[in-house]
């Protein structure tokens, strides 16, 4: 498993993990961090609140090799991959170096964020929400109260809610405040986070700022809903018809409000089955399968010069000439789930920059190049 993190950690676990400018030696304290803060509780010297579910796995291990994915997968700065096709694992590889193995719980960054959207997805489908056309302040009092008040749930899912300035410079106090560390130590409170902005930056819809507080937003939005924390929904609704490990972890505020942004642990085969779920039920059109669906033919441009887009807290990149569903966290966390070709790549790292090519710029390639035999050329 991964090593169990210390107060040694202090200064390198503070930061807030959405900046891309982290070294690899520095992301891998951060996972390691976060990845056992079901068990030690503390980041740094921190007490930091966290919603525990089932029990440590400990089961037999697993793994499939594949020299043609090696290739270009096993990197020196991947701590485990996964390849589905058509349902069946043909590739599952950890960092042995890390001593990480298919038992280790790994924390998926901000692909926490679809982990949200899909707890709205459930609310939705259960009647919960009436339409994603609803204003935030028609089922939550919290928010009623905040620049969220009369913005789009559809908005808020899609990070184009209008409420925070554009780029994330300020993103880093929202962060702590939630976690409640640094300077907000002992005060985690993620209400009080969104209550940093009085007023909204510009019009609702007129343009998409990635920034936690839309998450955060929705972390609220979904417990004044379901009378409990996003996370209890998450594990009690949606994991336990994915999950095979029994163990997940996720982040809290000191009142049990989930820091949905990121911090989400699974074990990869959970996360990768996250995935499968997902595309199960978008193939049947399920109601919740076309909730994402919807997320994915309505996603919104992001400017980014790698053309991808925006849709409910997934990102939606150009894969085998098809739009496709893409969790994305920071450091290299990254699943595609590619529905042309039945395939799924799950690729959990700390740094970005392999040798086989830039994750960011290239991860839908990475996945055209899984459907040809594993070569890569």
């Amino acid at each position: 498993m991964i090593r169990v993190v210390t107060t040694f950690f202090v200064s390198l676990v503070l930061s807030a993990t959405a900046f891309a400018d982290h070294p690899p030696k520095r992301m891998l304290k951060n996972m390691d961090a976060y990845s056992n803060l079901g068990m030690t509780g503390m980041l740094g010297p921190f007490t930091v609140n966290v919603a525990k579910f089932g029990t440590f796995p400990s089961g037999k291990t697993t793994e499939v090799g594949n020299k043609n994915f090696d290739k270009f997968l096993a990197d020196k700065y991947n701590m485990a991959a996964i390849v589905m096709k058509k349902g069946e694992i043909i590739y599952e590889r950890y960092n042995k170096k890390h001593k990480l193995d298919s038992n280790s719980p790994l924390v998926g960054m901000s692909m926490s964020k679809t982990a949200a959207s899909a707890a709205i997805g459930h609310l939705l489908c259960n009647g919960k929400i009436t339409s994603l056309e609803d204003t935030a302040s028609k089922y939550s009092k919290s928010l009623a109260s905040t620049p969220y008040a009369d913005v789009k749930i559809r908005n808020i899912l899609q990070m184009n809610s209008g409420v925070s300035p554009l780029g994330r410079s300020d993103e880093k106090q929202f962060n702590q405040k939630s976690r409640g560390m640094r300077q907000f130590d002992g005060q985690a409170n993620v209400r009080e986070a969104l209550a940093f902005y009085d007023k909204a930056a510009r019009a609702q819809g007129t343009k998409m700022n990635y920034h936690s507080t839309d998450t955060l937003a929705l972390s609220v939005l979904v417990e004044e809903i379901a009378g409990s924390p996003l996370s209890h929904v998450f594990y009690n609704q949606l994991y336990q018809k994915f999950g095979q490990s029994g163990y997940m972890h996720w982040t809290s505020d000191k009142s049990g409000t989930t820091v949905a942004f990121s911090d989400l642990v699974m074990t990869a085969r959970d996360w990768v089955n996250f995935g499968v779920f997902i595309m199960r039920e978008k193939k049947a059109k399920t109601c919740f399968g076309n909730f994402f669906t919807e997320g994915v033919e309505n996603a919104v441009g992001t400017g980014k010069t790698n053309g991808s887009k925006y849709g409910f807290q997934s990102w939606v990149f150009p894969v085998s000439g098809r739009p496709t569903l893409t969790l994305q966290g920071h450091g290299g966390q990254f699943m595609v789930l590619d529905e042309k070709n039945d395939t799924i790549l799950l690729t959990i790292s700390i740094n970005e920059e392999y040798k086989a090519g830039n994750l960011f710029s290239n991860i839908g390639k990475f996945a055209e190049k899984l459907n040809k035999s594993g070569n890569w050329n």
